[in-house]
């Protein structure tokens, strides 16, 4: 889950209990090129506040206008922007992506929202099937949604021929990780997947790991700082923190919970608190294992904990990352900062951090095509 949908969550409940009624803008389709995805979604209050983005700013203008309409009528709505033609775009603006992009405009209800906070919070998976566009013989209407949790019975609003219909689908996307478009002889659906928030684990609270914290945040990931000095892992230093763990390396795996979904930066500065820390991280499933300092250091760690009796397997060390952070000459705490997560991204991406100038295709991770 992405810091874009965590502050549309925020800001709705916000606005809602001020009774303000909002709208909610999704990209659900897209062929050609176009700066945002499916997925990619905008909160529109009836004052006029804006919390999101789906596109460069080429179509808000328009989505705003009709998304007076929607707050009037309570009835969703599907919208197509066709920006191919050269000569120029919506609005006569020469918008410089070349793509077909659909939008559904809706009044999100609680349920969509519990939906989305209860990704957040469990830490679990889920799954949006939404409806958009249903078939002449079919008068279910746009925007309609099947919701399923990961280990949670689904809930939805589409006739019980149409659950039966998807619903295996819908596993399978869950299951696959990866969102899709979904034509059946009902309509058109949106399978997406959503995906937690990543939890970002720093082991050190020294003056580097601020703008790494700082960053993290910013990045949408749940953040937790492990430090056994108290006068350094505190809130006052580290506000963005959900979580402060203030504990010696070899007890703090008794307060972390670690799955693929985690991501962890080792930056004591100490070499037998790293060389602790990294014995235990290795051997779980962290999706991303990085350590600062020089490669000759960790390889004397990992030669010592093979010593110890704690072997690391080839497979483990896939997830090790030592020197940590992409090769952009980074010699500040900020911009090693900026390094360590770049190349966090990249590996969460499946991608090898170079230059996009150099990248046959398209710059995106596509999501399937159904």
């Amino acid at each position: 889950m992405n810091k874009e949908l965590q502050e549309i969550i925020k800001h709705f409940e916000r606005l809602e209990s001020s009774a303000s009624k909002t709208v909610l803008a999704t990209v659900v389709d897209v062929k050609g090129s176009s700066y945002r995805l499916p997925g990619a979604r905008m909160l529109i209050g009836e004052n006029g506040e804006i919390i999101g983005t789906v596109s460069g700013g080429c179509l808000e203008a328009d989505v705003l206008e009709r998304a007076r309409r929607v707050l009037q009528t309570g009835v969703s709505e599907v919208f197509t922007y066709d920006t191919t033609a050269r000569e120029a775009s919506v609005f006569s603006l020469n918008m410089g992506c070349r793509g077909v992009i659909r939008i559904l405009l809706e009044r999100p209800n609680n349920d969509l929202i519990d939906f989305f906070r209860t990704i957040y919070t469990s830490g679990e998976s889920g799954l949006a099937a939404t409806l958009i566009e249903a078939n002449r013989k079919n008068e279910t209407a746009p925007g309609r949604r099947l919701l399923l949790n990961a280990g949670k019975p689904f809930t939805s609003d589409f006739p019980p021929h149409q659950i039966e219909n998807i619903l295996p689908e819908c596993v399978s996307v869950l299951s696959e990780k990866h969102s899709k478009h979904l034509a059946t002889d009902y309509g058109e659906f949106f399978l997406e997947y959503i995906a937690p928030p990543v939890s970002m684990i720093i082991f050190g609270a020294g003056f580097d790991a601020l703008p790494l914290a700082e960053l993290s945040k910013n990045l949408g990931w749940r953040l937790t700082l492990v430090d056994h000095r108290p006068a350094f892992a505190d809130e006052k230093r580290f506000p963005q923190a959900d979580k402060i763990i203030v504990s010696r390396p070899e007890n703090a795996r008794e307060y972390l919970t670690i799955d693929e979904n985690t991501v962890a930066v080792v930056m004591t500065h100490n070499y037998e608190h790293d060389k602790k820390i990294l014995g235990f991280l290795l051997n779980s499933k962290a999706r991303y294992v990085g350590a600062l300092g020089p490669k000759r250091r960790t390889e004397n760690i990992l030669r010592e904990l093979q010593d110890a009796g704690e072997n690391v397997s080839i497979e483990q060390l896939k997830n090790l990352y030592a020197p940590i952070g992409l090769d952009i000459g980074a010699d500040t705490p900020e911009s090693i900062a900026l390094s360590i997560a770049a190349e966090i991204k990249s590996v969460l991406a499946n991608r090898a951090g170079g230059f996009l100038r150099r990248r046959e295709g398209s710059i995106y991770n596509r999501y399937a095509a159904g």
